[in-house]
């Protein structure tokens, strides 16, 4: 944990959530955690007598002592993103008082829409909707003065009609006058590209998921000594495998990520783009005359999802054309992979030449390029500028043999095209016209085709290999005997059969309501907990 202190984003923000009841003793485990390109990883674990302000900040001083070159040796985070908790908050303004304390999101929209359903407050069942409505607009304000403006309206003063929905409650105008106060901390307007696209404290929650689910295996520890022990071995465990998969290339998801963005910036090209500086970009706009401003030194673009530290199809197209690095780049290079490997191992991580691509992408050659001309610059030694000049050399010859076989490819593909097409015209004309039957089932087969491996699939047998019927995948089928011998309630599919005890009657499913704030909101329902109340 004390290496994850090391990661770029540790000075930036810090996720802090507590849980309680991990062991007999009713001890609670504070989690703090940092983003990284492949989520979360922890900062500290601290454990706790309880969950008041003095515990946390014995906590906190005690983890302060203990890392003096935490938050990537900037001692403290810009932000710490929390619950509405006052005891954690004021805790960690009193420990870390140049940190700004930030609330989720996600809690603040579930509190509100929890106030809206309190009998006390006697808000008409029709009306929470518009309410809710009205605060989350103010939430989700571009700037300061749109926030002010959706203040104003949900505060009912923008009207004096009396018969509006905001100024029928005088209990809602209090509550929210009471909430803009510290508009600061919840306000996305009031936060900028530090946050690096996290307004909830979503790892947290998934954290204390993993570390009650996977490590403690929903069962309590029997006392600290034996928290400590989980913590140490299973949980580091844990992080370590999860890691390790992502350092070997077990994951696409960054990779998936950088090219969803990089597909929306397609029609993206030098000429939309303007270098003011040597690390900031304008790119026009698609159906506007406007444009947006792109740093690739801090990771921002102006538009209103980069304008909050997210990765955008602008930077992506910036990457793309321009080859430059930015923070907010999914962790598709080699650098972050060995740098998350460092982190994962230790000293016993592979060198970054153990991590690189076997044949490098157009971007990371480009980038290889440049540091070999940065070395032969700085390097005197006639030797050392020859073993570059080669290494270039290969690289470039790699590259171009690249782009040869693509050529060659392309027009292989366009001439078996012809041949195929040319042959089924022949052939037509050739033999008689075959049956309905048989020309509706081709018919049929090139329906189904939905994918490009179906299609190469139906190229390759003639269409043999694609089913009649669509389905979303295969299934293992049983033979009809095995069904017949099959007793009343048991499946008479293909499906896995029930294990275990059975059940003396058949019971009817009970839905529960789903823990989707956005779905109850539209349904106009309460939000259903997640867990209990030691959480």
């Amino acid at each position: 944990m004390q290496r994850a202190h090391g990661l770029p984003f540790a000075k930036d923000i810090a996720f802090v959530d507590s849980t309680a009841s991990c062991d007999a003793n009713g001890h609670s485990v504070t989690i703090m955690l940092t983003a990284c390109g492949i989520g979360a990883v922890p900062l500290a674990l601290m454990i706790t007598k309880g969950q008041s302000t003095e515990d946390y900040i014995a906590a906190f001083t005690l983890l302060k002592e203990s890392v003096p070159f935490a938050f990537s040796s900037q001692g403290y985070p810009k932000q710490f993103m929390t619950d509405d908790s006052e005891a954690e908050r004021q805790a960690l303004k009193h420990v870390w008082p140049s940190s700004k304390s930030l609330l989720c999101r996600f809690h603040i929209c579930q509190s509100v829409w929890r106030w809206l359903f309190e009998k006390k407050h006697d808000i008409l069942k029709d009306d929470r909707k518009a309410l809710y409505k009205a605060f989350q607009n103010c939430l989700v304000s571009s700037d300061i003065e749109e926030a002010e403006k959706s203040f104003k309206i949900m505060a009912g003063i923008c009207s004096n009609d009396e018969k509006t929905v905001f100024n029928k409650y005088p209990q809602w105008i209090s509550y929210v006058t009471n909430y803009w106060k510290r508009k600061e901390i919840w306000c996305l307007a009031f936060r900028d590209a530090s946050m690096h696209g996290h307004h909830t404290n979503n790892f947290s929650e998934v954290n204390v998921r993993i570390f009650k689910d996977i490590v403690l295996s929903r069962n309590k520890a029997y006392n600290a000594i034996a928290l400590v022990d989980f913590i140490c071995t299973s949980m580091e465990e844990y992080y370590t495998t999860r890691l390790r998969n992502f350092v070997n290339g077990r994951s696409d998801k960054s990779r998936l990520l950088f090219q969803d963005q990089l597909n929306r910036a397609a029609h993206i090209t030098k000429d939309w783009i303007e270098a003011m500086d040597d690390d900031l970009y304008k790119v026009q706009q698609k159906n506007s005359p406007e444009f947006y401003e792109v740093n690739v030194t801090v990771g921002y673009c102006s538009c209103p999802v980069g304008k909050y530290g997210s990765f955008c199809k602008h930077q992506a197209a910036v990457y793309n054309l321009y080859h430059h690095k930015m923070p907010s780049l999914p962790p598709i290079c080699h650098e972050t992979r060995c740098l998350l490997a460092k982190l994962a191992f230790g000293n016993e991580a592979q060198t970054n030449e153990f991590y690189m691509p076997l044949i490098p992408s157009p971007t990371e050659s480009h980038n290889l390029i440049q540091e070999s001309n940065t070395i032969n610059t700085n390097n005197s030694m006639h030797c050392d500028l020859l073993d570059v000049d080669v290494e270039r050399n290969i690289i470039e010859n790699q590259i171009k043999y690249k782009e040869t076989e693509v050529i060659e490819n392309e027009t292989l593909t366009e001439e078996y095209k012809e041949q195929i097409v040319s042959l089924m015209t022949d052939n037509f004309k050739k033999f008689p016209s075959p049956s309905i039957h048989v020309l509706s089932k081709c018919v049929q087969r090139l329906k189904n085709v939905k994918s490009l491996t179906a299609w190469e699939s139906f190229i390759a047998t003639a269409g043999s290999s694609i089913s009649l019927r669509h389905r979303s995948r295969g299934t293992i089928t049983v033979q009809p005997t095995t069904i017949s011998r099959r007793r009343p309630g048991i499946t008479r599919g293909s499906k896995r059969l029930p294990v275990g005890r059975p059940k003396k009657e058949m019971k009817k499913k009970v839905l529960k309501r789903n823990r989707n704030l956005q779905q109850n909101v539209n349904k106009n329902v309460p939000n259903s907990k997640s867990h209990g109340s030691n959480h």
